[in-house]
């Protein structure tokens, strides 16, 4: 079964003093930023099935944000593992993904979330895999496919198909 994966970085946030990085909120530009993730998801077929988001503030903020576009609503997970997780913390996430899901949307932090995108590519986009490796910034989204089980998806495994950094 083809499956596609879309990694999304939370957009713009805050640094207020005596605020818990986790409970970090979107800066305005964030919370402007973020529908227009959505949008492009919608524009370009790529509405999730599921999204797994990090239980921080900011993720889930950017999520709901972006998820307003769509014309239907994911499952959505929320998961404390995504939150500061490493490349290969957030595959072990996917690997559990059930088969019925076709489109994943995993919303998480850097750098796993631009380690994970480089260390899935293949060499399938030399142009995509470059643009992923030059900078990650808030709000970028990496959409990639493959064709297999999510719960045998392995680094190299799959094509990037897009990278997006949506402003509003």
């Amino acid at each position: 079964m083809r499956h596609t994966l879309i990694l999304l970085r939370h957009a713009k946030s805050e640094w207020p003093d005596g605020v818990a990085d986790h409970d970090r909120p979107l800066t305005a530009r964030g919370r402007r930023d973020a529908p227009r993730t959505g949008a492009w998801l919608v524009e370009n077929g790529r509405v999730p099935d599921r999204a797994a988001v990090s239980t921080a503030l900011r993720t889930q903020e950017t999520y709901e944000l972006a998820a307003e576009a769509f014309p239907a609503s994911p499952e959505v997970v929320l998961r404390d593992d995504l939150y500061a997780a490493s490349a290969g913390e957030m595959l072990e996430v996917i690997r559990e993904t059930p088969e019925g899901i076709g489109t994943l949307m995993i919303v998480s932090h850097n750098p796993g979330t631009q380690y994970l995108a480089l260390a899935l590519a293949d060499a399938a986009n030399p142009e995509l895999v470059t643009k992923v490796h030059a900078g990650y910034p808030t709000n970028t989204l990496t959409v990639l496919e493959f064709d297999g089980a999510w719960a045998t998806l392995d680094p190299a495994g799959a094509s990037i198909v897009a990278v997006e950094s949506p402003r509003g």
